[in-house]
């Protein structure tokens, strides 16, 4: 079969990633012997015409339309792309009777609510390399479709969402396809200007946390899985020929398993790359000794999810770690030499005045090169948050979450966005 994998998203706050998850799936359908052609509407000056060009030009006998980001997150800046999104699958629809088939990370939360948004039949919840797979494979033969593992259908009233399959075998897949989406666009680095466009990599899908508010394991499972560091190396030696400079691990927890990790970068390490690289990092998992080898292996800069300082609040959020944790976290990452950036998630369950100014002086503390803060947190589905909210009133048992709505601590409410600009404002590289 013929079909063209589409990357809708075009969110640029923040880092701006390379469409790492759709290019996994391209990767997998090439391998299964259909021929792949990839849209990146990221760079898009007009989005539903190029969704239109590339029907003409190809004629797929499918299209895959990957959905990576409902909404910004941002309770006060909001942004909600499914309508952007609706305009390109419209212009496929119009251009082509092949089915159009929604997947991807934002899609995954909510995937029987985007088809209706959309008023689209068929979508993949969840790891979509061998489930999208399967389903080109019905389609071509005409098998029965409702037994894909992970496909969600609305046909009519009637409507299925069957759970994901199996976790795939990471090393039994072939790496991203970085030709047909093109990683060439993504070859920024720190310094450069312009607009931070990151070339990525994966070396484990899952997160067993329970962080009351995050969606990580609704997408990638609870169960951490592991690639062979050999192949993770070889990944990045692929990058470095491909010209690109820094690169990002998306890895929810880049230092768990610490063994693993350690591992990981010893490999890096032995391949003497020149390009560099940043990673998430968890305060749970010390190992000062880690951070040194990361050194080694090319990390410039870490991402430590501390999201608080306060006890108190770290507690209600399920983080796992206290403030002490974070604070021996970053001298073992100050004393290897890296940088490091913060975060703070302000507004959720007992946060008060006193919490909200407590991770503010200990931020300034720590003196991270920056903090990026979060006033209210989404509610979403699955999720721990989900239960809070609807005990206190916050949402109703029925509403439709695709449509953002966030917590938010009526103790700190009236007030707490206006002074985080002001402390923003006070702090070089603080940001809202």
């Amino acid at each position: 079969m013929k079909v063209l994998l589409v990357s809708e998203n075009r969110c640029r706050d923040n880092l701006i990633p390379f469409p790492l998850g759709i290019a996994a799936v391209a990767a997998a359908v090439r391998e299964a012997g259909h021929e792949v052609r990839g849209l990146d509407l990221m760079f898009s000056q007009d989005p539903a015409g190029d969704a239109r060009r590339s029907v003409v030009e190809f004629q797929p006998d499918c299209v895959g339309l990957s959905i990576r980001n409902i909404d910004n997150q941002d309770r006060y800046a909001g942004e909600f792309y499914l309508p952007q999104v609706g305009e390109v699958a419209e212009a496929l629809n119009e251009s082509t009777d092949a089915p159009i088939i929604l997947g991807g990370a934002g899609f995954t939360i909510f995937p029987l609510e985007c088809l209706d948004y959309l008023d689209l039949e068929l979508g993949i919840a969840g790891e979509g390399e061998g489930s999208f797979c399967l389903l080109l494979e019905r389609l071509a033969d005409g098998g029965d479709i409702s037994e894909v593992p992970g496909i969600a259908m609305r046909n009519g009233g009637k409507r299925l969402l069957n759970p994901p399959g199996l976790a795939p075998d990471l090393d039994a897949l072939a790496p991203p396809d970085r030709v047909v989406f093109d990683v060439s666009k993504y070859n920024w680095s720190p310094g450069a200007g312009g607009p931070p466009f990151t070339a990525n990599i994966q070396a484990r899908r899952g997160c067993h946390m329970r962080c009351i508010y995050c969606s990580s394991p609704l997408v990638e499972g609870r169960a951490m899985r592991l690639r062979d560091p050999a192949s993770v190396a070889d990944e990045l030696e692929a990058l470095e020929g491909l010209g690109i400079r820094t690169v990002l691990f998306t890895d929810s927890l880049f230092n768990h398993p610490p063994e693993y990790a350690k591992k990981l970068c010893a490999e890096v390490a032995s391949r003497d790359l020149s390009l560099e690289w940043s990673a998430n990092c968890n305060p749970s998992f010390y190992d000062p000794g880690l951070f040194e080898l990361m050194r080694s292996a090319g990390c410039t800069t870490v991402s430590l999810g501390n999201e608080s300082g306060s006890d108190d609040v770290l507690a209600a959020l399920r983080k796992g770690f206290t403030r002490s944790d974070i604070a021996r976290t970053v001298d073992a990452i100050r004393s290897a030499g890296l940088d490091f950036y913060c975060f703070l998630l302000l507004g959720g369950p007992g946060e008060t005045r006193e919490s909200v100014e407590e991770s503010v002086a200990f931020m300034d503390e720590l003196g991270p090169g920056a903090v990026r803060i979060t006033v209210g947190i989404r509610i979403y589905p699955g999720c721990e948050l989900y239960d809070t909210a609807l005990k206190e009133g916050v949402i109703e048992p029925d509403q439709n979450l695709l449509f953002p709505t966030f917590y938010l601590s009526p103790e700190v409410g009236p007030w707490l966005y206006e002074h985080m600009h002001a402390v923003c404002e006070e702090r070089p590289g603080w940001g809202l």
